[in-house]
Formats: C-alpha cells, structure tokens, sequence
C-alpha cells in the first residue's frame, strides 16, 4: 500500500471517528434533557404529576439499557458502520419528533425511539474503533468517552439556560437538527468507504448471556457497580435538578449548574482512576469498594440532609461525592475483561451495561412514583415537592447503597492479571 493511499485512508478514520463521536455527544445529551432539564416545563405542557414526567426518562433510559444486548449482537454480526446508520436514523427521527408532538402518548413514543437509537451509537463506536484503528484504540475510547461527556455537561446548565430564553420545544428541535446534520455527515462519509464483511457465524445464543450471570466475580462486579452508578445517573438525569429546586430552594440555573458540575466530576474521574490504578500496582478491587461505599455516602449524606433540614450544602456535598464514586468505568472494565474468556468479554459489557442503565431507569420511574405519595404544593402552577417526598426517594437509594456496598466485597482481586479460569 502506497504512503498516499495510507495517508487518505487516515484522513478518512479521523473522520469517520469524529463524526461518531458528534453523534455520541448528542446521544448522552438526550439522556439527561428529558425530563432532567425540563421537569417542571414537562409537567405545565402536558398536566402530568411527577411518575408521568419521570416516567420518560425511564422509558428512554430502559429501552438504551435492554437494547444493549441486541445492538451487541448486531454489531458484531453487521459491523459498527451498518447499525450506527440504522439506530442513528431512528436516533435523530425520535430526537426530531420529540419537540413536534403535543400528544404525552406520542412522546413517550418518541422517548422510545431515541433511546433505541441512541443505545447504538456506544457499541457500535467501539467497533469502528477497533476496526479503524485498534493500536490506538484505549487513548481514542478515552478521547470519546470525554466528548460523550461534554454532552451530558451541555444538557445540564446551558441547555437549561437556552430552555429559560428561548422555550422547551425549541431547544429540543435544535439538538435534533444538530444530531441530524452530523449523521448526514457521517452516512455520506460511511458509504463511500467498504464496509467489513457480515459475519454469519454470529448468532443470538441465550447461553452467552447465562454464561456471563453463571459467573460469580461477574455478578459480585456488575450489581455492586451497577446500582451505583445507576443512581447517580438517575439524579443526574431525571430528579435532581427538580430536588434542588423543590427542597434546596435553588433557582433553576444555579440548579443547573450544580449539575453541571457533577457531571464534570463524573467525567473527570474516569480518567482519575485509571491512572491511580496503574501506578499503583493496577489493584481493582479498593476502586469497586470505593465506588459502592461512596456512593452510599453520598446518598447517606442527601437523606440526612433532608432529614435534618441542613439547607442545601449537605445535599450538594452527597451529590457531588455520587457523582465522584459513581464512574469508575476504566477499572470496571478491565476487571470484567481479567474476570472472562476473550470470547465472553463483549457479552459482559452488554450485560453490564444494561444492568447499569436498567436500575438507572427504575429508579427514575419509581423516584416519581415515591414523590407523587405525597400531594405536592402548587406555585404559579408548578408542582413543589416537599420533605416528606424526598426522604422517601433518598430512603430508598440508601438502602440500595448498602446492598451494593455488601456485595461489593465479594469481588476478588485480579491485579491487571487474567483470573477468568477461576470462574469456570
């Protein structure tokens, strides 16, 4: 192969990933916009209680968590390329009709077709990746893993922002037509390179998946982490920008903010991590601990602050002490790949993936739920929650912290080293 032809087919990998990670950027926007931005908004245009609101973030979230394990399989049946220009079709049409419909039923519809769609943005980049270029691939994934968490940062206090000046419904439609633009963008580029060849022998085989729950480390591993940052996130998308202004008495866009911030943290500490751990003898297991008992901290530290009226600093603390514990994926990887056969490992991370976002979405469903036993107070003509309320939801989270928090030390050390024939 000549310099030239390696030279423009770079280019045209640089490309080809970059506009990947554009669609990805927008995929974790859609996670947190719907209803975490717009809660009260949600709850004016369509007269709905808190379970009604808080049940699209848990439709989206739950259809991202259960199509982790179809897109898995389909991208690597078909290649990242040919899902990604499917999903991401049904990925920017839900993200479109999502500010059109003024049906609830409609949106919820909607919510269902972006969170199909989005869930096969992730996977699917990481094939390319490894197709594209895969000497390269953990610096690139981490490249990404940031530009996906940008987006998440831009639905909290800027996308709140533009809600507050320009409407809802408006900044909805933008991020659609910005979604669409770079999928456009990406399919011209896509279809002008050769796809990889669909591989046949991939099947769907429910005993891949029962061989990654048989495993004991995988289940002692994926729970603990699992609930962890499945409630995190489900603040993080769905209730915590309204707890902070129903209780903390925050205006929206110091809310906002405060969420920003969060997410920041999140973000940065996946890289945190990663590098504590390699110099320091790439022990795992103190980082699954760490995640689990601190994110049972910080839930502990919201409930009391609810619980003893402390104002705002004590819940903010135990959010932003969530938000540290609650991404550790650089670790939680590695030790799910040390913890499982090659052939095994991608299997794993669906199941992990969807078990994560899963309790993300039940726990947003249900914090709705928990809100509406209570009879809110009405302000020109928002819905405020009060006390009563939110020890209900944060009773709840603690108890699922201390049941991660136990779990979690049942995961067994592998210290970099391949420890799956353990779990035969």
């Amino acid at each position: 192969m000549s310099a030239e032809v390696k030279n423009k087919k770079a280019v045209s990998g640089v490309l080809l990933l970059s506009l990947i990670a554009a669609i990805y950027y927008f995929a974790n926007l859609q996670k947190v916009i719907i209803p975490g931005a717009a809660f009260d908004e949600l709850q004016s245009a369509f007269q709905i209680d808190a379970a009604g609101v808080t049940r699209l973030g848990a439709i989206f979230l739950g259809v991202y968590a259960f199509s982790q394990l179809i897109i898995g399989l389909l991208a690597d049946r078909f290649g990242g390329a040919r899902v990604i220009i499917v999903g991401g079709l049904l990925f920017c049409a839900g993200s479109l009709l999502s500010s059109f419909t003024g049906s609830l039923t409609l949106l919820y519809v909607c919510r269902f077709m972006t969170g199909f769609g989005a869930a096969s943005i992730y996977l699917s980049l990481v094939k390319e990746i490894s197709r594209i270029s895969p000497q390269n691939m953990p610096m690139i994934l981490g490249i990404v893993t940031i530009v996906g968490y940008s987006g998440s940062i831009t639905g909290a206090s800027p996308f709140i922002a533009g809600v507050d000046k320009f409407g809802y419904f408006y900044m909805v439609f933008a991020a659609g037509v910005a979604a669409f633009i770079f999928y456009v963008l990406y399919t011209i580029t896509a279809l002008q390179d050769r796809f990889p060849m669909v591989k046949k022998e991939v099947k769907f085989s429910i005993s891949a998946y029962w061989a990654v729950c048989r495993n004991r480390q995988n289940c002692a591993l994926m729970i603990p982490v699992g609930i962890s940052f499945g409630t995190y996130f489900a603040l993080q998308s769905t209730v915590g920008k309204k707890f902070l202004e129903d209780f903390c008495a925050l205006s929206g866009n110091i809310a906002g903010a405060v969420m920003t911030i969060s997410m920041v943290i999140a973000a940065l500490n996946g890289f945190l991590v990663a590098n504590i751990c390699r110099f320091t003898g790439n022990y795992r297991r103190p980082f699954i601990l760490f995640s689990a008992f601190g994110c049972l901290g910080g839930a502990a530290m919201i409930f009391s602050g609810v619980l003893c009226c402390t104002g705002a600093w004590l819940p903010i603390a135990g959010l932003f002490i969530m938000a540290f514990a609650g991404n550790i994926s650089p670790i939680y990887v590695a030790l799910i790949k040390e913890s499982n056969p090659d052939t095994r490992f991608g299997t794993a991370v669906c199941v992990g993936n969807c078990f994560a976002y899963g309790v993300s979405a039940i726990a947003g469903g249900c914090a709705g739920k928990l809100m509406d036993l209570y009879a809110p107070q009405i302000v020109n003509g928002v819905k405020i929650y009060g006390r009563s309320s939110y020890l209900l939801v944060f009773g709840v989270l603690v108890i699922a912290g201390v049941i991660a928090a136990l779990l979690s030390l049942m995961v067994k050390e592998s210290r970099g080293e391949d420890i799956s024939k353990e779990f035969e």
